[in-house]
């Protein structure tokens, strides 16, 4: 699996990246920083920076996620849920239509992605201020419009931000694009960027319209850490370990182990049935 867009390295678009074995810890510190004290941008970025082992062959860094664009770092997160779990996703929907409720499944490794287009991170476009070079929105920039709560203002702020003059980033003022410049920008920044599905095609089954539903790429942000303290719980107690050990162990080990504690569980239950005699009474 590689990245939908990349990085260039020494003038090299590289798309490999790799993710650290994940472990009850790593779930865990992901649970902590999935909290309301980071605005959405930023939890994404330290996420990525604890869940990411390399990306393009470099170690990973704060600046080095922030950087990548924008499809990128979502493509990234839905595969960090994937890594994490990759059982189907149950939705709950109210068709738009008959306004009938109804259940549809998906599995998030198989949802389509664009690829980056051509001359990605960036390309020169002719504006009414002379050639200009777009680029694809990233972390930085989505940070940087996330406190705008004026949609055309963040818009016009976003789009100045891709633009480079003379090497200056940002190169222009938001009020010195005019509408044909940010259409201009825009559509060569969609062209290029890579994308990857936020939405999946249901069929009503009361009244076979079609509806439209949300694929988030975060799911990672909805994961309660109940489920992992319930099975730390039952893995101390079989084995009397450290809450740091379990907490170490890859994930498949740990499940591993929770499915011999249940195997072991049924085979004493089934040893102390066979046990019983007529009377109900054990030896």
């Amino acid at each position: 699996m590689q990245l939908p867009g990349g990085i260039l390295v020494n003038a090299t678009l590289r798309r490999d990246f790799t993710f650290r074995e994940f472990t009850g810890g790593l779930e865990l510190m992901l649970n902590r920083q999935a909290s309301p004290e980071l605005n959405h941008v930023e939890r994404v970025t330290q996420v990525l920076c604890n869940a990411l082992a390399s990306i393009g062959g470099q170690q990973v860094s704060e600046e080095l996620v922030s950087g990548l664009s924008v499809g990128d770092r979502q493509f990234l997160m839905r595969q960090l849920a994937v890594h994490m779990d990759d059982r189907p996703v149950w939705l709950t929907a109210v068709c738009h239509h008959c306004a009938e409720k109804f259940d549809v499944s998906f599995l998030q490794s198989e949802l389509p992605v664009k690829p980056a287009g051509k001359g990605y991170p960036s390309r020169d476009v002719i504006v009414s201020l002379g050639k200009v070079t777009v680029s694809v929105p990233t972390g930085n920039d989505q940070l940087a419009v996330s406190g705008i709560t004026d949609n055309q203002k963040a818009l016009r702020t976003l789009i100045a931000r891709l633009v480079k003059i003379k090497g200056r980033r940002p190169g222009l003022k938001p009020e010195n694009l005019t509408a044909k410049d940010i259409e201009k920008i825009e559509s060569a920044s969609e062209a290029m960027s890579p994308e990857i599905a936020t939405e999946v095609l249901a069929v009503c089954p009361h009244c076979e319209a079609q509806n439209r539903l949300t694929a988030t790429p975060y799911s990672c942000f909805e994961k309660s850490p109940d489920t992992l303290f319930s099975e730390v719980h039952a893995i101390a107690m079989h084995y009397h370990w450290r809450e740091q050990d379990i907490l170490d162990l890859p994930r498949a080990r740990r499940q591993k182990y929770l499915q011999l504690i249940d195997r072991s569980r049924g085979m004493a239950a089934h040893s102390h049935v066979k046990q019983e005699d007529h009377n109900g009474r054990f030896f």
